[in-house]
């Protein structure tokens, strides 16, 4: 029996279950129905159960090799400067600087002593 004709009876046997004229089956034709459903269960457990064969296995795919020296910053991103932590020219502050755009430059603030100055790579 193909899987389609399977899925076929199985739909068929629920609807009759499920069928609100159910209780004006006589004994003979709920105990047929119940069988039924029963040998559609059992069938369709047979074709569950076996499992799908593997198939053939994928190729492997070959790394690229590492290029060596590739920056680690921004810089491979869109030509951002390096990471580089200048010290503030006024108080010699690292922390992390707000950094604002005027015109083509690049402003930073020391969020220490709030001093303005340009970067310069």
């Amino acid at each position: 029996m193909s899987d389609r004709e399977l899925v076929y009876r199985m739909r068929t046997c629920a609807a009759a279950l499920v069928d609100e004229q159910l209780s004006r089956l006589d004994r003979d034709g709920l105990q047929r129905l119940q069988r039924d459903a029963a040998d559609i269960l059992l069938e369709a457990s047979n074709v569950l159960d076996v499992p799908e064969p593997f198939g053939e296995p994928m190729a492997l795919i070959d790394t690229p090799p590492a290029k060596p020296n590739q920056p680690t910053t921004g810089a491979m991103w869109g030509g951002l400067p390096p990471a580089d932590p200048r010290p503030c020219p006024i108080c010699g502050s690292i922390d992390a600087r707000t950094v604002r755009r005027d015109r083509r430059k690049l402003i930073l603030t020391c969020p220490v002593c709030s001093y303005h100055w340009e970067y310069k790579p």
